[in-house]
């Protein structure tokens, strides 16, 4: 057996490939053609991996850091879903997200369109309007 405890699921070898699929491993082009042979099923993902849980801790919250459950209603959102269609959108949160100052981006992203209504659908989202500030709009 190798360091890892880990064999072969065919011939008991050193195995130094997985299957991309349901990640048995195999040793050989041999052992790779037998498992073809057999009806791979890819695992099903863990629960927890795709729910926000409560367990998620976060390092630094803030006065700005949303619930749990308001991140739920982001991620359910048809309008906000509909937002991330967009490529362009799409392209600017990823620049965001691996920006070392997010910061100046998001200042920058506020002139583009679409990245102003994306914020506006999520504030929409997690800061509903307060029915009292409606009401009081009605009358006047």
């Amino acid at each position: 057996m190798n360091s890892e405890g880990k064999v072969c699921t065919y011939c008991d070898s050193v195995p130094k490939y997985k299957c991309p699929n349901c990640f048995i491993p195999y040793c050989s082009v041999k052992c790779c053609q037998q498992h073809k042979l057999e009806n791979c099923i890819k695992p099903p993902p863990p629960e927890e991996n795709n729910k926000i849980t409560e367990k998620q801790n976060i390092s630094y919250p803030t006065e700005d850091t949303l619930p749990l459950e308001k991140l739920q209603q982001l991620k359910n959102s048809g309008s906000v879903k509909e937002c991330l269609k967009n490529p362009h959108l799409r392209h600017i949160m990823t620049m965001i997200d691996k920006s070392s100052n997010p910061t100046d981006l998001i200042a920058q992203a506020m002139m583009e369109p679409i990245f102003v209504e994306f914020a506006t659908e999520c504030l929409k989202v997690v800061q509903p309007p307060d029915q009292s500030e409606v009401y009081s709009s009605d009358e006047d």
